[in-house]
């Protein structure tokens, strides 16, 4: 088990240490804080686990007529099998 600091973590996965800070806040990314210190430790493998589960693509079904054409959200194209 390997142990990363602030740094470390932000540079692993590629981001800012602004944008580390908001995962951990926002995005749920797992963090080590230990009593009466304020410094952040990160935990290899459960970053590289969240970083997976982030990554996986949501998978959507919707069903609708088929006279109906599939809907643009943004860039995503939803298609009814």
């Amino acid at each position: 088990m390997r142990t990363m600091t602030s740094k470390e973590a932000a540079d692993h996965i590629g981001v800012s240490l602004n944008t580390l800070r908001k995962y951990v806040h926002e995005e749920g990314l797992p963090v080590l804080r230990f009593p009466g210190r304020r410094k952040w430790t990160f935990r290899e493998d459960l970053v590289d686990e969240w970083v997976l589960e982030r990554s996986q693509p949501e998978v959507v079904v919707m069903t609708k007529p088929e006279d109906e054409k599939p809907k643009e959200y943004g860039k995503l194209r939803v298609l009814v099998p």
